[in-house]
């Protein structure tokens, strides 16, 4: 179906809205807000929605149709359609119960296990990590590509 790029914007926003004023998030609905870096290409039909800057050089761009991971250099694009499975790598040491007696509380435990490693398969088998250094660009990162899948699956932006 067919829908305006800056509704999918405006929808996808909504979903991550918990993150606006947030150091580090920068959502792209101001008319003033430019993102920072020229290693994307954006198709004519697709629009940034929010960049989460992981570091001074890193960063993840969420667009209408796809991610932009930067990191070590290196631009990675994921289309919405392509992703086939993501997850922290904490997630595989969570399941061992000996991991959780080293932090006092649940909140440290939940923190460490959306922070981390994060790993992104792609349909073809391709897989890309990402280092998340803090636990909101993790909790963030997993509702924008849940978000992403469901719009690119569903709406082609005009």
């Amino acid at each position: 179906m067919e829908k305006e790029k800056g509704k999918i914007r405006a929808q996808m926003i909504r979903a991550l809205e918990a993150y606006r004023g947030k150091p580090d998030f920068i959502f792209f609905d101001s008319p003033n807000v430019e993102h920072q870096s020229g290693h994307t290409q954006l198709d004519d039909n697709d629009i940034e929605v929010l960049q989460m800057n992981l570091s001074d050089s890193s960063w993840i761009l969420l667009t209408t149709k796809c991610l932009f991971i930067y990191q070590n250099g290196v631009s990675n694009r994921i289309n919405g359609p392509e992703i086939k499975d993501f997850y922290f790598l904490n997630r595989a040491y969570a399941r061992n119960k000996k991991k959780m007696p080293e932090f006092e509380n649940p909140a440290g435990f939940k923190s460490w296990f959306h922070s981390g490693d994060f790993k992104i398969v792609k349909n073809n088998g391709e897989e890309i990590m990402v280092n998340l250094s803090h636990h909101d660009f993790g909790f963030c990162l997993l509702k924008a590509i849940d978000k992403l899948r469901f719009v690119s699956r569903r709406y082609i932006g005009v």
